[in-house]
């Protein structure tokens, strides 16, 4: 999957001398034409073709025996180690200190749950505890957590939440957070025997744990005075083993449980802190304290960043001196000799030690992105392990020459293995499919370096709360039955997408293509530069107003009878600004109608030329594109306006929508791009709706170049209004692959960074959905069953809200195959014999021109 390559056609694996330059790529020679096989499918994959790809991997898989081309085929297509999916629900993923069990907490609170698993049989649960924050003893055999007792005061908390206006769940779970906090009781679990001790807490409030050599510590404090961290054993009261004001907060402590650090939050402090990586110098505050266990001593550090080595004897963090940034190195037992390992006026985070501490990897912001390096903890050595385009961060050592790091923004971050002694880096996880793509967010390496353990959203869904914990195990890789039948079950994925996407575009594909064709890169650069020139345009910046003519006269000069939308900025932001919106009036419904939206507005500190001019120009491409082919439907085109200060456009927009009861049908967004991570035509479409996000695939590969990934990805975008309003209707594109611009949000953001072509590209695919959305009958309404008895279902729904309506097809199937069958009626109900509990029945409207709805009503049988 491309979302997942390096830049270059192949890079999914690289040999990386350490000076960044690229060697030798992983498609090497083998017997007979293997190799000009495996060449010729690395470009039909770089091109998106990947039906011919995948058919020439398959033929590669069956004719070489060689162990290196099914290690190129697998990273191309997927993962090369062997995962294990803990669970699709799950969080704070961690490794016994002897490697021997993992924990993961699930569920929501106060429901939480943490489930211990054997690490060698990962899908056998060792216990299951309702409880939270739970930590594994030094020596791996016992385990301390939480638990949540149900008490009358935590059940009501917990209903007033689910209950409350949505406006206040953040106080509301506050007020939950703190009552559990107070109630819940400390326990000690021993694995072998399942024998569980309470330890006395003192009725303190439990914010977190460690466990120290000689007990469990935990950060408590009173109803009234200052938190400490308290050390309890069994049969004793807790120790108190920090005093002074504010509130003890534990950070990290090391895998002996002889040390940890920690921060003190006074009264009305946020308490930032811990380990950095998105950008942050040094994660926040810059003071943070070092508790020795056995003497109880404390020492106050100025810098930020802790982290330990695994042998436990010493300690990393960073200092900063006016414009200098030092990145030091302690021994634990005497930190107030630690010697400064490098200084420099670049932006550092996320140090790392080697296990035995003698080398530390951290990363470094010599320009405007994230990189990687390492060097000796005498200051001696230093090395450049990355040039990537893309952020490269949070590095990890996982054995004395290994490391691993990310890359990309914190939305879809993507793992990496680095070999530092012979330059080899290789991508670790992937969902195995050509187009959803899999933001990771947490990697948590074992004690032996062998198995890794991901938090990530393997289905692409960025929108509901639960995420998958996955073990992967770097010492077992895919097996060749495994990568042909991943293989297959892509090629067969990508040819039904192909066929169903050129049938269902069959009956107006020539007036697509007539359209697309007049498309402009020229254009697309005009509009690009004119708003460009208008510098930041903030809704408190002069650049928004000249920005909202500049797009109203644009629409002008196409044909439209373009209008603003005016209203007030909010709180501080004060002054009008205005959406600018263009009507495209329908010819056979014109009641029914397709917005499609771009913000024009950026952050106050730059251009925004990627977020959002480039979706903007797209927006405005395309509108002129259709300026003089009016479609079935109403098409609205929309330039928002401060999406940047809280999404104010477009909730403002359907707010009046609403309002006139607008029949709003189906909607598209367009944010961020037009960057391009190397040289291929590639974004990601964001969407709700499935029928949308095909259609949009679909658009891209049979009338443009543009080559299109997917993630279920609205929340904090202006999508999120239609879809709170609307329900599930939207579609769109994003960047690539769901955030990984380096240069977003900064002053950096410039219209040299910018592909030209690729704007385009998203254009034209813009304006193909368009025709086909506002061509085809709308989702059907109101689908029911009328009665399900004896195998048959009775189903009624409400007509179409389209003319010239000549039928409907009913689909059903079993959930993992919803359209297995289908027949084909009149009128708006049916009979269908033949089903079960659990199978799903679709339907969707067929008009004259003999184009299909562009989604499923869908109704579950029970």
């Amino acid at each position: 999957m491309r979302t997942f390559l390096l830049a270059g056609v192949v890079a999914a694996v690289l040999w990386i001398p350490l000076s960044g330059r690229v060697a030798e790529t992983p498609f090497r020679q083998a017997a007979g034409d293997t190799g000009s096989s495996l060449e010729a499918a690395a470009f039909a994959w770089d091109r998106g073709d990947y039906v011919s790809a995948l058919t020439t991997y398959l033929a590669v898989l069956e004719d070489s025996p060689s162990e290196a081309d099914l290690e190129a085929i697998a990273l191309q297509s997927g993962e090369l180690f062997h995962t294990t999916e803990l669970t699709t629900d799950g969080e704070s993923p961690q490794f016994s200190p002897d490697g021997r069990h993992i924990s993961y907490q699930q569920g929501a609170t106060p429901a939480w749950t943490t489930r211990i698993v054997a690490t060698a049989e990962p899908r056998k649960p060792v216990a299951e505890v309702r409880g939270f924050r739970g930590v594994f003893s030094p020596d791996g055999s016992t385990f301390a957590y939480l638990r949540t007792p149900s008490t009358p005061a935590i059940q009501q908390a917990a209903e007033a939440l689910d209950a409350g206006p949505a406006n206040q769940r953040a106080q509301r779970l506050a007020a939950l957070n703190a009552l559990v906090a107070l109630e819940s009781v400390l326990i000690v679990r021993d694995l072998a025997s399942g024998s569980e001790t309470e330890l006395n807490t003192a009725g303190f409030r439990k914010q977190a744990l460690a466990f120290g050599a000689t007990g469990v510590l935990f950060a408590g404090a009173p109803a009234e005075g200052s938190g400490q961290i308290y050390l309890a054993t069994a049969g004793a009261a807790p120790t108190a083993l920090t005093t002074g004001e504010g509130e003890k907060t534990i950070g990290r402590s090391n895998l002996q449980g002889t040390a940890v650090t920690f921060s003190v939050r006074a009264a009305g402090d946020g308490g930032r802190g811990g380990r950095g990586g998105r950008g942050g110098q040094g994660g926040g505050t810059q003071s943070f304290h070092l508790l020795t266990v056995a003497d109880g001593k404390t020492a106050t550090i100025n810098g930020s960043a802790p982290a330990f080595s695994a042998d436990g004897a010493s300690l990393t963090f960073l200092t900063r001196s006016g414009p200098e940034t030092r990145l030091m190195v302690a021994p634990v037992s005497d930190p107030a000799s630690a010697t400064v390992v490098r200084k420099g006026v670049e932006r550092v985070d996320a140090p790392a030690l080697s296990p035995d501490g003698r080398r530390l990897a951290f990363q470094v912001m010599p320009k405007e992105d994230w990189e990687i390096h390492v060097i000796d903890r005498d200051g001696t050595g230093e090395t450049r392990v990355t040039r990537e385009i893309q952020h490269d961060l949070l590095p990890q050592f996982i054995g004395p020459d290994r490391l691993i790091g990310m890359i990309g923004e914190a939305r879809h971050r993507r793992s990496h293995l680095y070999d530092l002694a012979g330059g080899k880096r290789v991508r670790l996880f992937h969902n195995n499919t050509v187009r959803t793509i899999a933001p990771e967010y947490a990697w948590i390496p074992g004690a032996d370096g062998s198995k890794l353990l991901v938090v990530a959203e393997r289905d692409g869904n960025t929108v509901s709360p639960e995420r998958g914990v996955y073990l992967v195990d770097l010492s077992r890789r895919v097996t060749r039955e495994e990568l042909r039948a991943r293989l297959t079950g892509n090629l067969a994925h990508e040819q039904a997408l192909r066929a169903n996407t050129q049938r269902i575009f069959a009956p107006i594909a020539a007036d697509v293509r007539a359209v697309v064709a007049e498309a402009s890169v020229a254009r697309v650069y005009d509009y690009e530069k004119a708003l460009y020139d208008f510098d930041s345009k903030h809704i408190t910046r002069p650049g928004n107003k000249r920005a909202s003519e500049y797009l109203f006269n644009k629409y002008k000069s196409f044909g439209y009878e373009p209008e603003y939308q005016w209203f007030e900025g909010r709180n501080a932001l004060g002054g009008q600004t205005a959406n600018v919106l263009a009507t495209l009036k329908g010819t056979v419904n014109p009641e029914l109608v397709y917005v499609v939206s771009s913000h024009y507005d950026s952050v106050a500190s730059g251009p925004g030329a990627d977020d959002d001019t480039s979706g903007t120009a797209a927006l405005l491409e395309a509108a002129r594109l259709l300026a003089k082919r009016p479609q079935p439907a109403t098409i609205v085109f929309a330039s928002f306006t401060g999406e940047e200060s809280g999404l104010l456009g477009s909730r403002e927009y359907v707010r009046r929508a609403v309002e006139s009861k607008v029949n709003l049908v189906g909607a598209l967004n367009n944010d961020m791009i037009g960057w391009a991570n190397d040289h291929r035509l590639d974004n990601t479409i964001r969407y709700s709706n499935p029928g949308i996000r095909d259609i949009q695939h679909g658009a891209a590969m049979h009338f443009t170049n543009l080559i299109t990934y997917d993630a279920l990805y609205y929340k904090s975008t202006d999508a999120a209004a239609y879809y709170e309003a609307y329900g599930d209707i939207v579609g769109g594109i994003g960047s690539y692959p769901v955030l990984g611009n380096p240069h977003y949000h900064q002053t950096h953001d410039l219209l040299d960074t910018i592909n030209h072509q690729l704007v385009t590209e998203v254009a034209k695919t813009t304006a193909a959905t368009l025709m086909l959305l506002a061509s085809s009958p709308s989702r059907l309404t109101d689908l029911t069953v009328e009665r399900f008895a004896n195998g048959t279902a009775t189903l009624s729904w409400t007509a179409a809200r389209e003319t010239e309506i000549t039928g409907y097809i009913v689909a059903y199937g079993p959930a993992a195959d919803p359209q297995a069958k289908q027949t084909k009626v009149t009128t708006p109900s049916a009979t269908v014999p033949g089903l079960t509990p659990g199978m799903v029945v679709s339907v969707k409207a067929v008009n004259a021109k003999g184009l299909e709805g562009w989604d499923w009503a869908r109704v579950t049988l029970k």
